[in-house]
């Protein structure tokens, strides 16, 4: 008897995309349509601000607010730079001298006299946008600051998640099969995408966004957690738009199930490397480090309809064979893989009193069996 079960393409290797490359502010790019770019090269400039410091001088001079005033030596609205001289007190006979200097390039933007802060609004900041990728610029869009790269990736897809399209550098933190707390995530993960492991915790996920992480991959997350997050619904978000302020993509499903080994190598071979993550649609792209692929990419055109992503391989089954991939995905051997190496002909009666047709399969670890209905065919090429 035939038996079919759910095909489903996890990782996409060596595929060419479109990717959007997203200036920070405004600003203007520095290249052209059908150019040719590599990571290192520049693409784009903007100014962007950063924001302000509020300064407490009445406490930091031991003075009264109305009295600080007197004290400074720069006048409000007037620009300052780091390190030069911003109050000055003079302690006089019995001491208590006060030096403040500024600890940031701005202008003194305003002058509490009831409190005794001062507002710095902090100078734009030039910044340079990579391309990041080996591609051709296929779009400039002057408007929007986007600029469309053709590229060639390696394209994983996760079962689920969260958050809009972001970029960064990708950084381990943990384990495949590791848990990732709070204490997990600090600041010197800000702009980073982070693979974590088995579960990720709330408490995680707002450490994250505190510390300004760009993205998350996990094998698991708890339902309850997902739910505040897309929106409380538990569905594939291929069309949502949610946005938490960092964006997460599940690879493995709800609970704690270690990123799969297939997934896992991949993201290994991409430590350090710029990555980016749409948590919306439940992708990872990997974009090739090796110049050659400049050639494959150059003589590959895409037609329009390739920008809208479908569910297409989600949606698929096929006849389960001798030989083929597949993953677990019932509740016992959850996320385990391997291969097919025996489908029972005849039912068999479970524990639960459900008759069953049982597949052999073989891991890396040992054999087991596993009812057909708990089972899906990954990694097959159409």
């Amino acid at each position: 008897m035939k038996q079919f079960v759910p095909l489903r393409i996890r990782v996409e290797k060596d595929i060419i995309v479109r990717i959007n490359r997203i200036l920070l502010g405004k600003g203007a790019f520095t290249v052209a349509q059908n150019q040719e770019v590599a990571p290192a090269d520049i693409i784009g400039t903007s100014m962007i601000s950063s924001g302000f410091r509020i300064l407490n001088l009445a406490t930091m001079l031991a003075v009264s607010p109305k009295e600080v005033e007197k004290y400074l030596k720069r006048a409000v609205g007037q620009r300052i730079y780091r390190g030069e001289l911003l109050a000055y007190k003079d302690g006089g006979l019995f001491g208590g001298k006060k030096t403040v200097v500024s600890p940031t390039d701005g202008a003194l933007d305003y002058l509490n006299t009831e409190t005794g802060e001062i507002k710095m609004t902090l100078l734009p900041r030039k910044l340079n946008l990579p391309a990041s990728v080996y591609g051709v610029v296929e779009e400039i869009d002057k408007e929007r600051g986007k600029v469309v790269i053709r590229t060639q990736v390696t394209r994983i897809h996760g079962i689920c998640g969260t958050g809009k399209l972001r970029d960064g550098i990708l950084e381990f933190i943990c384990r495949r099969d590791g848990l990732v707390v709070n204490g997990s995530i600090s600041s010197r993960s800000e702009g980073r995408i982070l693979v974590g492991g088995s579960l990720i915790y709330k408490d995680a996920i707002s450490a994250a966004i505190s510390n300004n992480v760009n993205g998350i991959i996990t094998g698991g997350i708890n339902a309850k957690d997902y739910k505040s997050m897309a929106g409380g619904r538990l569905v594939f978000p291929r069309k949502m738009e949610n946005d938490i302020g960092v964006s997460v993509v599940v690879c493995e499903g709800f609970g704690s199930v270690p990123i799969g080994s297939d997934i896992y190598e991949e993201l290994l071979k991409f430590d350090g490397r710029f990555v980016s993550i749409d948590g919306n649609k439940g992708i990872i792209d990997l974009p090739s480090f090796e110049s050659s692929s400049i050639t494959r990419v150059r003589n590959t055109k895409l037609p329009p309809e390739q920008d809208n992503l479908t569910d297409e391989n989600t949606s698929k089954v096929m006849e389960l064979k001798s030989g083929l991939s597949v993953r677990i995905i019932g509740n016992s051997f959850q996320g385990e893989e391997g291969k097919v190496v025996f489908i029972d002909e005849t039912q068999t009666r479970l524990p639960s009193g459900i008759g069953a047709y049982l597949v052999s399969v073989e891991t890396k670890r040992r054999k087991i069996k596993v009812p057909v209905v708990n089972l899906e065919v990954i990694d097959y090429i159409i």
